[in-house]
């Protein structure tokens, strides 16, 4: 059976994985449909592709702030689920808001912390807290996805499919962050990547921040 696009689901299943495979090897021609190009994004941002730059260069400009990008990543789950968004651009945002905007903002404490502006006790009570509201886990990434597909897109991914994307999607970026028996969680992704700088400027507080 094909699609709107033409496609049989085999050919549908094999474009998902060359656009991921795509994205994952940081390839920069956008192979889904609509604009291909990437939109300006601020200095350092993480390169989403034009749907989603301008909210992440916003919550990436927060984070180097010290101000808490919550509710910019908010929108991006917003437009994902209100546009029905599975394309791998719609992936590529997610991470960022759920792992390299977190890792940017908690630097910047750590940045202040330095500074005397803040202690280390200060950063651990603030990284208990803000961690889990800053993160989805992968479940919750699936279930996301999941529901944008029952909410009738048209080519939508299975339960196993929308793992295997999530999955790969974490795989791919953060390689040096899993196990093996898999891709961690993003949270486990944040400690991992903040694991010098806190062991470097809080190690008191470390074992606890870390854990």
């Amino acid at each position: 059976m094909k699609n709107l696009s033409g496609q049989t689901a085999t050919e549908g299943n094999r474009s998902t994985r060359v656009r991921l495979f795509s994205f994952a090897m940081g390839t920069v021609v956008v192979l889904w449909a609509g604009p291909a190009t990437l939109a300006q994004s601020s200095p350092g941002a993480p390169q989403v592709g034009e749907d989603y730059q301008k909210t992440i260069d916003r919550a990436w400009s927060e984070a180097v702030a010290g101000e808490v990008p919550s509710n910019s990543c908010a929108g991006v789950k917003g437009r994902v689920i209100g546009s029905k968004d599975r394309s791998e651009a719609a992936l590529r945002a997610l991470f960022a808001c759920n792992v390299d905007i977190p890792v940017r903002y908690f630097e910047t404490y750590l940045d202040q912390v330095q500074a005397g502006d803040h202690t280390c006790r200060d950063f651990m009570m603030h990284f208990v807290t803000q961690i889990s509201a800053m993160t989805m886990s992968m479940e919750s990434m699936e279930n996301l996805f999941n529901s944008v597909a029952e909410a009738g897109e048209t080519d939508p991914m299975s339960e196993a499919e929308a793992q295997e994307a999530t999955n790969e999607l974490l795989t791919s970026i953060a390689a040096d962050a899993v196990t093996e028996a898999g891709p961690e969680d993003p949270k486990r992704l944040v400690k991992n990547r903040l694991t010098d700088q806190v062991t470097e400027i809080c190690p008191d507080v470390a074992g606890l921040v870390l854990r």
